[in-house]
This record gives structure tokens, C-alpha cells and sequence, in this order.
């Protein structure tokens, strides 16, 4: 039995063996790490035991381990590739505590994990052979076969139909005669009593169970009467409306993709993000940003329902007045386009509005265009906050329009920093 592998320790480049063999031997550290994986290496395939076995002799003739030991250095010198001089890496390996001599046998030290791993794999493969000849009740290690299982299945046999199994009043082998249970008096008060015959079990009865009417709702998207829809918001499209409205952003966003079914979870969703968001218009607006999330696109089908549903996946698309900064800014000024980098912000703000990317407009006009670098236009906002919040929720997205219009990317940076722009 021999391993297809060896384990090497994290600590071995910088353990004291590897700066031993390398004073002792004039070689790098990188080069005594090769020479120990190679001794290794070959030690699982040649020295099962960890040790460097005597050599067999002839009848009559007694061992001689000083013959055997010149044997062993000529092996290992070349099962490592050592082309110095004779001896020299093994009496460094000897020096360094990787070889341990014990007198009659050497023991390499580097062998004591895989040693312990054949060891275990043997006592396993020995406990796996008992165990098939237990169960196929073959005597093993000098007891005869367990058959504490047929005898324990017989005495449950005869608790359970006592008759059957040879009681009072009954042969073994023939079938036993059960009177019938007395009439029930349908004049007696309360529900009657279920009877059972012998050995078998009562099982309560249950009433068929109702079916609840489901609820229903006749907004955009979903047909009269549908079967799992949810009462829609007055003027909203209801969870079938949005779903069919994520499938139709999804198609326009990525063409060529069929739709997907709805998942099982979305009415529910629906209900729920309602109730915390107050309105569905926050969902809506939420669609096209999750289309435009690179991770979103990465996922295998692009863009599928069941992600976005998902508690850590859809907050992220909808900014609440919480996620919101809260500082009172003033209304956005118009874009300054006098400057290179003016024009440059103006058209990334065009290509988002022709994208339908309203919500991002809401906060992005508040920052200022006010230079390059390295390719990438700087981005001034009003405060740290602001930058981080911009940054996070919309920062792949106007990275990638900044790219279609020629850039390199966009620079978020505060107010008030020193900038070295260029036109």
C-alpha cells in the first residue's frame, strides 16, 4: 500500500533544516526546499516504513551494515540528483536531523506523517473487512457470526402478532381465524369509537382539508383570476406586472435571452418589499440597475429573477431614504461645457438619460467635472459621504458609460483637495 502524494509543511522553507542544508551544502534555500521535496518524494515510493531496511543475505552469512549503509547513500544521493561530492549530502542530511541514525537502520524523519497515514489507512481497510464478513455472517477473528439482528426481529415478530407466531390456541404456519368487532349502537352519545384488528395500528382521521381561496388581482401583466397573484397598489403593475416588466428590461438589456419563469418566492417578495418601501415605484426604478451590475451580467443566466430577489441583492438597486445621504444639497447647476473634461461628463450624463438611467441623474449632477488623470475623469463631490455613496451604488455603472465615451474610467474625489488636471 503506497501514497500518490506527499505533504509538505508551510513552515519547511524557513525551518532550521533547509538553513542547515544550505550552509552545509553552499546551495540556495530554494534549492535545499528542492532537494528535501525530492527526498520525499522518493522516500514514498521506496521506504514505505520510514526507515532504510538491511539488505537480504545469503543463508550462513551474517549482515553487513556498514556494506548496506554505502547501499543506502549511493540511492539517496541519486534519487535526489546530488552531483557533489560522495557522501556529502547524506552526511549533511544526517547533520541537519533529517536522517536519524538507530544503529542497525536510518530513519527519515520527513517520512513520520505518511508512515502514520499507511498505518491509518491499514487499520481502516482491516476494519472495513470485518465489517463485510460480520455482515455476511461469516465467523470472524475466532466468534462465531453475530446473529443478534435475526433473533431480535423474530421477538418482535411474536410481540407484535402473537398468534401468527405460534401462541395460544394457534398452529404455527396456519392462519387464525380473528372474530369480527361487535356492532356499533348508533344510539350511544358522542362520536364512535375505531376499532383496529390485532397487530395493526390506528391512525387518526382527519377532515378533508379546505382549500383557501387564493387571492387575485386584474392589474397590468396578469390575467383575471390569476392563481398566485397579489393584490397590486392602486396605479401599480402588482408582482405579476413587475415581474413581466423585469423580463421585458432583462430582453432589452441583453437581446437574444428568452424569458425565464417567474420564481416561487417573487409574490411574496413583492408583498414584503412593498410594505418596507412604502411604494412600488422604488422596484421599478431598481430594474435597470441591477441589468447594468457586472456581477448580475457574470451570473449563469445572465440576470435571473431568483437572484435579484434575494435579501443582500435587491436593496442594493434601490436607494431608500436611509441609503440616501442625508445633507441638504442644492439643486444641481447646469454642466460647465467650456472644458474638455466638461464636455466629457456632459456626454456620459447624455448616455445615461438616453438608457433610461433616470434615477442615477437624481445625484450624479451634483458632482463636478474638474480635470483627467491617467485617462480618468475626476469627479469632484460635495463631501466624503457623498463620494462613497456615489462611488458604491453607482460607480461600475458610470465607469462603463465614461468608457464608451473614450475614457479610461472616473475618479470620484472630495471637495476641496488639491488636483492636477490637464485640459
Amino acid at each position: 500500500m503506497a501514497l500518490d502524494w506527499v505533504q509538505v509543511e508551510t513552515r519547511l522553507p524557513s525551518s532550521l533544516a533547509v538553513s542547515a542544508l544550505s550552509a552545509l551544502l553552499a546551495m540556495t534555500p530554494r534549492e535545499a526546499v528542492g532537494l528535501l521535496v525530492e527526498l520525499q518524494i522518493w522516500g514514498v515510493r521506496e521506504l514505505p516504513a520510514g526507515r532504510f531496511q538491511p539488505l537480504p543475505t545469503s543463508a550462513g552469512r551474517p549482515a553487513d551494515a556498514s556494506a548496506d549503509r554505502a547501499v543506502w547513500v549511493r540511492a539517496l544521493e541519486r534519487a535526489v540528483y546530488w552531483t557533489g561530492a560522495p557522501g556529502a549530502a547524506w552526511e549533511a542530511l544526517m547533520r541537519a536531523g533529517v536522517l536519524v541514525d538507530e544503529g542497525d537502520t536510518v530513519r527519515l524523519a520527513l517520512a513520520d506523517r505518511y508512515v502514520q497515514a499507511l498505518e491509518k489507512r491499514a487499520r481502516e481497510a482491516e476494519r472495513k473487512r470485518l465489517a463485510r464478513s460480520r455482515a455476511k455472517g461469516m465467523p470472524s477473528g475466532g466468534r462465531p457470526a453475530d446473529v443478534r439482528p435475526q433473533k431480535r426481529r423474530e421477538e418482535i415478530r411474536e410481540e407484535s402478532f402473537p398468534a401468527a407466531a405460534g401462541g395460544e390456541g394457534a398452529s404455527r404456519g396456519c392462519p387464525v381465524a380473528v372474530p369480527p368487532p361487535p356492532p356499533v349502537d348508533a344510539s350511544e352519545d358522542g362520536p364512535p369509537t375505531q376499532r383496529a384488528l390485532p397487530g395493526t395500528h390506528l391512525v387518526p382521521a382527519r377532515p378533508p382539508r379546505e382549500e383557501a381561496p387564493r387571492a387575485t388581482h386584474e392589474g397590468p401583466g396578469a390575467p383575471e383570476g390569476a392563481p398566485d397573484a397579489v393584490p397590486a397598489p392602486a396605479g401599480a403593475l402588482g408582482a405579476q406586472g413587475l415581474f413581466q416588466a423585469f423580463q421585458d428590461e432583462r430582453q432589452a438589456a441583453l437581446p437574444g435571452l428568452p424569458r425565464e419563469p417567474k420564481p416561487k418566492g417573487w409574490e411574496a417578495w413583492y408583498r414584503a418589499a412593498v410594505e418596507e418601501l412604502g411604494d412600488e415605484a422604488p422596484l421599478r426604478e431598481a430594474l435597470p440597475s441591477y441589468m447594468a451590475d457586472e456581477w448580475a451580467r457574470g451570473l449563469k443566466p445572465p440576470c435571473p429573477a431568483s437572484a435579484f430577489i434575494s435579501p443582500k441583492v435587491w436593496p442594493r438597486h434601490v436607494p431608500t431614504p436611509a441609503e440616501a445621504p442625508s445633507v441638504i444639497l442644492p439643486p444641481p447647476a447646469a454642466v460647465d461645457t467650456s472644458t474638455e473634461w466638461g464636455r466629457a461628463w456632459q456626454a456620459c450624463l447624455d448616455e445615461l438619460a438616453t438608457a433610461g438611467r433616470s434615477y442615477a441623474l437624481k445625484w450624479l449632477p451634483l458632482s463636478t467635472p474638474v480635470g483627467f488623470a491617467d485617462g480618468e475623469l475626476l469627479v469632484e463631490c460635495p463631501d466624503g459621504y457623498f463620494r462613497d455613496w456615489v462611488s458604491e451604488h453607482y460607480g461600475d455603472m458610470v465607469a462603463g458609460v465614461a468608457r464608451t465615451v473614450g475614457l479610461e474610467g472616473v475618479r470620484w474625489v472630495v471637495a476641496g483637495h488639491t488636483l492636477a488636471s490637464s485640459a
